[in-house]
């Protein structure tokens, strides 16, 4: 028999209530502008610079291939999002923020730092530090640096 604690009787179930009250953070700012979690995975790891392959940005979004593809069909639909093909190979398709997308991942990352800060705010920015580090260590990737 295990033992609860904190209300989480695993590190799966601490890790998954965070995300969700993570993301609850976020909820309001994504509604508003008809976007999933997921979008936001995907939209938040692009640049209207430099376009990356499909299965680049499956791998950063932490999602399968397939729903990388269903959502990237998607965003595209709306505008957030361009596909060209690659300089050096034109059968790789790259993909990139539009205009319209980088507003929007805009809008929604100054929700996200707000957010970031009333997290600093509670808990202490060594606390905050020290999160990430450990969160690092357990995804196996670093976290980039803001």
């Amino acid at each position: 028999m295990s033992t609860i604690v904190s209300g989480f009787s695993t590190l799966h179930g601490a890790l998954r209530a965070a995300e969700r009250g993570w993301l609850r953070h976020l909820d309001t700012a994504l509604s508003a502008r008809r976007l999933s979690a997921d979008h936001w995975a995907m939209l938040s790891n692009l640049s209207d610079e430099n376009g990356i392959t499909m299965t680049e940005l499956a791998c950063r979004a932490q999602l399968p291939p397939s729903s990388a593809t269903r959502h990237a069909d998607a965003l595209a639909e709306r505008g957030l999002i361009f596909r060209i093909a690659a300089e050096d190979d034109r059968r790789r398709i790259l993909i990139g923020l539009s205009k319209r997308g980088v507003e929007i991942v805009e809008s929604v990352r100054a929700e996200e730092l707000r957010a970031e800060e009333q997290l600093r705010k509670r808990i202490g920015a060594r606390n905050q530090t020290e999160l990430l580090r450990l969160l690092e260590l357990v995804a196996g990737v670093p976290v980039h640096e803001r």
